[in-house]
């Protein structure tokens, strides 16, 4: 049986449930079963939020991720309220700005940097984190990520989004 819970956390604005949504389209191109919800609260703009995604290949019967098997967090804010929801086998990803603390384990990239000053293009942080977590776990197609991607952004920035994931899939291959 295959099953994957995914958090995605960060700050208000830097695309967190665009990210959540993707990856939830993404797997469905690839036949699973999905569940995809979103947790912010009224300070959505500049307060932590979280995209919670559950991929299985059988019926989900509960919506929420109660242990993460993957998660990304691109805030401080985001890695201090959600961590409690990973353990020790999960995959945590964070971008290098945040203290993790004595947190063992955890997976530190320039993603925020990156888009800033690589890409100079801020919106894209969240296509980043996408293509460094899927270039670590492999859960999700090329394919399928692709089309999601182009069902969920303008048309006109597809090609900005597109290269920004496989800019984070390919700096994971680079390191």
């Amino acid at each position: 049986m295959f099953k994957k819970q995914v958090i995605i956390g960060g700050t208000g604005g830097q695309g967190i449930m665009l990210a959540g949504i993707i990856i939830g389209e993404a797997a469905v191109y690839d036949g699973y079963h999905v569940i995809q919800c979103q947790n912010y609260g009224p300070e959505s703009r500049g307060g932590a939020s979280r995209s919670d995604i559950i991929i299985s290949d059988s019926e989900i019967y509960y919506p929420k991720v109660q242990k993460a098997d993957i998660f990304v967090s691109l805030s401080q804010e985001a890695f201090n309220r959600y961590l409690k929801y990973s353990d020790a086998s999960s995959i945590i990803i964070v971008d290098k700005s945040i203290d993790v603390g004595n947190v063992a384990g955890c997976k530190s990239y320039g993603m925020i940097e990156y888009a800033y000053k690589v890409l100079n293009r801020p919106m894209t942080i969240n296509m980043i984190a996408i293509g460094i977590m899927n270039s670590l776990t492999g859960i999700l197609s090329q394919e399928g990520i692709r089309k999601a991607i182009e069902k969920n952004v303008p048309p006109n920035t597809f090609d900005v989004n597109y290269s920004a994931y496989n800019a984070g899939y390919s700096l994971l291959k680079s390191l």
